[in-house]
């Protein structure tokens, strides 16, 4: 108690926590995120998944879901008003995701595309083709990308994961999310 851990800890998380996490981002993705404005700690993922839908969506907006996709997704859209608009992943490609699919279901009233890489329950991750497509939707669009990559450090067949931090677009348009609970490894990578 004398050494000020009696109180409630910070809204956004312990400033050394948040410091390690930005450390962590750029060390693993090369974007570095201002401990102090742009990272966010809560009790879960499925606490900040919310968090950030009724944060950013509003009455009518639409939000695009891949599917299959976490339960959560649909009804936290719903709860803040919205309408989710779920595109397929391919399942003739892998569980690839249709871009293409992806471009013809924004609309005036797109807000967010909903992102989950490396993908739960199918294990997918995305490739460098598929950064490049999220670009050029992005760029062309302006559209916010919440990025669920709670299984950022669960991958397979030594296919590394891509995350949106990777790019500098995607990154100043994308709410990541991440998880201790999902990481099977440390954070400094060992």
């Amino acid at each position: 108690m004398r050494a000020g851990h009696n109180q409630y800890a910070a809204m956004t998380g312990i400033p050394a926590l948040r410091e390690a996490i930005a450390n962590k981002n750029q060390a693993l993705y090369g974007h570095r995120h201002d401990p102090d404005a742009e990272i966010t700690v809560t009790a879960g993922a499925t606490q900040a998944l919310i968090a950030t839908i009724l944060a950013l969506v509003r009455a009518d907006d639409e939000v695009i879901v891949l599917k299959p996709a976490y339960d959560t997704y649909a009804p936290a859209v719903m709860l803040a008003g919205g309408r989710p608009v779920l595109v397929p992943l391919d399942h003739a490609r892998g569980y690839a995701p249709d871009w293409q699919a992806v471009r013809d279901a924004i609309t005036s009233r797109t807000r967010l595309i909903f992102i989950n890489f490396p993908h739960n329950p199918i294990g997918r991750v995305l490739r460098k083709t598929d950064i490049l497509a999220l670009e050029r939707i992005v760029d062309q669009t302006g559209v916010v990308l919440l990025s669920d990559e709670v299984y950022e450090h669960v991958v397979f067949d030594g296919r590394p994961h891509h995350s949106v931090m990777r790019s500098p677009l995607l990154a100043s348009h994308s709410v990541v999310i991440s998880s201790f609970g999902k990481t099977s490894t440390q954070l400094d990578g060992k």
